[in-house]
């Protein structure tokens, strides 16, 4: 195994020792045995390749012979979390145990996020580690609502299980940056569908096949043609044919979501139903991000198989939510980012789709999952670099008493990441009177941390 450097990768910066190389095949290889050094050896490798902010180098592996291409791992950082390998699927697979491939060693299985015995201690829920399990293993998909893997899904919020079609979704909206809005892009006029596009197209599952050949936005192509385009690609061994469509809908009603078009309602309606995320069950709040599977059932007939529904907060600005009072909290922060932007403070938003660390000293790390963060720098001195900030928003909908006290216990970790500000939310006639101190209260917390004289908002 080797080093290239990312920009000329026919150029190698060192061999890995023996003992780096047996450590990343014991790291990264399914069924492995990890040792206590691996770690710390894997750990160094990861950092030389990427500096927190850049991939600087590739991990080029020699279980294919010379004058072939050979497999490659770049390295991946999540928001603040640590270092990961990725496979880098358009150099080809590999031959040795990175054959079977993981990106952790740790167990797949996962706990209730909120037992009051342990409260952060659960199993993180994490994107899906690989473009190339968005597909179901053959023979799988029609029969298992779980997919690829042997594993239905994760538990999402409360508790809740969150399908493995609905960690597929929000790992593309992670990853395409639909969760995460700077003040700037407020004004931007890029349609979502184009950000997709651009995205999908970098994003390899085998050497010949891209998810944007698997991933399509326009709901109204015709079954049988989609299905014919994927018949014709080169596809990867021991994975079933299928596509992603994934839309905006206007609307879900009849277990239909629906697109509405020029030519009139374009209705997609998976043969075993759409499934909802966050707390809209009922799926009476449009508009929803919507991930359905297009295949063939047994008989070889196209058709959509489910799909998965997710807040939107609107056409123009689809973040991912899980409620309609969350959409109230969300349209007062946008206005609150534009206005700090008056004063020269600019913010980042992010919608947490999946779990974040809180990291601990001599202690295993805590997890949660707000509902915002709020990110922005201080004015620092001539010669002091600015400090980051993070404020964590919590939307509060309901007072039962279980409610607060499962509240209580995450907030509490919380607060380890940043200053926390609840917003309460309810269906009355108070809203408004709520909802004006919440943004006096955020921005001058904003305004007071960034070093900006106060000012009385709008």
């Amino acid at each position: 195994m080797h080093l290239v450097e990312r920009d000329h990768p026919d150029t190698v910066r060192r061999y890995l020792s023996a003992e780096e190389a047996v450590a990343v095949r014991r790291f990264c290889g399914e069924g492995q045995e990890v040792r206590p050094e691996d770690v710390r050896l894997v750990e160094a490798v990861l950092e030389e390749m990427h500096d927190g902010r850049h991939v600087r180098l590739w991990l080029e592996c020699d279980c294919v012979g010379a004058g072939a291409s050979r497999p490659r791992l770049t390295a991946r950082v999540r928001e603040e979390g640590p270092r990961h390998f990725v496979r880098m699927h358009q150099y080809g697979e590999h031959r040795c145990a990175l054959a079977l491939f993981r990106q952790t060693p740790e167990s797949e299985n996962v706990g209730l996020d909120d037992d009051p015995a342990r409260p952060g201690q659960h199993h993180p829920l994490r994107p899906v580690s690989d473009a190339l399990d968005y597909l179901d293993n053959l023979h799988e998909g029609a029969a298992r609502p779980g997919g690829s893997n042997g594993s239905n899904g994760a538990f999402g919020q409360r508790g809740r299980r969150l399908p493995r079609l609905g960690r597929i979704l929000h790992t593309l909206l992670e990853d395409a940056d639909f969760a995460r809005l700077h003040v700037d892009a407020l004004q931007e006029k890029s349609r979502s569908w184009e950000r997709f596009e651009a995205y999908a197209a970098g994003q390899a599952l085998s050497p010949e096949l891209t998810l944007s050949q698997i991933l399509y936005l326009k709901p109204w192509i015709p079954l049988n043609e989609k299905m014919r385009e994927i018949d014709a690609l080169a596809w990867p061994e021991m994975k079933a044919r299928s596509a992603l469509l994934l839309f905006v809908a206007d609307e879900i009603r009849a277990g239909g979501a629906i697109k509405k078009t020029s030519m009139g309602e374009c209705v997609v309606r998976p043969e075993k139903g759409i499934r909802a995320g966050g707390r809209d069950q009922r799926l009476t709040q449009p508009p929803y991000w919507v991930l359905t599977v297009v295949d063939r059932d047994r008989d070889g007939n196209a058709r959509f198989r489910e799909a998965f529904a997710q807040h939107a907060h609107s056409f123009a600005r689809p973040v991912p939510l899980d409620s309609q009072y969350e959409r109230i909290t969300l349209k007062l922060l946008f206005r609150l980012m534009e206005w700090v932007k008056k004063h020269g403070v600019g913010v980042t938003l992010s919608k947490p789709l999946f779990d974040r660390e809180v990291r601990q000293i001599d202690k295993p790390s805590l997890w949660c999952r707000p509902d915002f963060e709020l990110t922005f720098r201080s004015a620092g001195a001539v010669g002091v670099a600015p400090r980051l900030h993070r404020l964590v928003i919590e939307t509060m909908g309901a007072d039962d008493p279980d409610y607060l006290a499962r509240k209580s216990r995450t907030h509490e970790i919380m607060k380890r990441r940043g200053i926390l500000i609840e917003h309460q939310v309810a269906d009355d006639d108070a809203q408004q009177e709520r909802d004006d101190a919440f943004f006096r209260r955020v921005a001058a917390k904003v305004l007071h941390l960034a070093g900006v004289p106060q000012a009385k908002p709008d």
